[in-house]
């Protein structure tokens, strides 16, 4: 691991990336929120078709620093889409994980919900009876939002109800736009892997209805480190 650039302030072993993540303190009204994701070189998510899984897309290293970056945050959240394509998602037992839902198909029997005390489901008010009470069977269920869940609100409940100070954002790209669109970024980590997929159909770091130039999201870069052809960035909202 080669250090390029640090910005943090941190000197230690290259090879010890991100186990020791300092963190501003967060806000006052909820928790510190940051991002990690692993694209290809031009942005992709997955080198399968729509519905798969990101397997393969970052190396072992890659999986590494997710893992340790999962050891920093207090909650995971995700979305159904990221939950139905990869049946081995698993995280640390400390963890509250929280999966985003509209339509409340979600795969009931995958490891994700083995510890229903620390499995958070948040979908819309509209859902059906016979889904909510199957969701309730798994996890504690939070309906926000009419029609497509209120991520403001999920923020808030986290912070309030689980008392939850630094949440990491694992996407996909839908959920990542919803917490851009609301301003709810703090930070950035992106693997950029050396692979280019191709695919206008395919998903992003940020999808969604994308954010007006007057509200474009602007970031500042803290560290970069590179592994072989593989580059592991840090960004701070401006």
């Amino acid at each position: 691991m080669i250090r390029l650039i640090d910005r943090t302030g941190w000197i230690g072993d290259p090879e010890q990336l991100y186990e020791e993540v300092q963190f501003p303190t967060p806000p006052p009204d909820r928790p510190y929120i940051f991002t990690n994701t692993v694209t290809t070189l031009d942005g992709k998510l997955i080198l399968g078709e729509p519905g798969s899984s990101a397997k393969g897309l970052g190396s072992p290293v890659d999986q590494r620093l997710m893992h340790r970056l999962e050891a920093r945050a207090e909650a995971v959240i995700i979305g159904g889409g990221t939950l139905r394509a990869d049946p081995h998602l698993n995280y640390p037992d400390h963890l509250y994980r929280a999966v985003v839902t509209t339509s409340g198909d979600l795969p009931l029997e995958h490891p994700f919900f083995a510890d229903s005390r620390r499995a958070l489901i948040f979908a819309p008010t509209r859902l059906p009876p016979d889904r909510q009470l199957a969701l309730q069977r798994v996890g504690t269920l939070h309906l926000v939002g009419e029609t497509q869940v209120d991520i403001p609100e999920v923020v808030r409940l986290l912070y309030t109800a689980y008392e939850v100070r630094y949440l990491l954002v694992e996407g996909g790209g839908n959920l990542n736009f919803y917490f851009f669109d609301a301003g709810l970024v703090d930070e950035v980590f992106l693997t950029l892997a050396p692979k280019v997929k191709g695919g206008a159909h395919l998903p992003t770091m940020v999808d969604g209805a994308g954010l007006p130039r007057e509200r474009i999201a602007e970031f500042e870069l803290l560290s970069a480190y590179l592994e072989g052809s593989e580059l592991f960035l840090r960004y701070r909202r401006r």
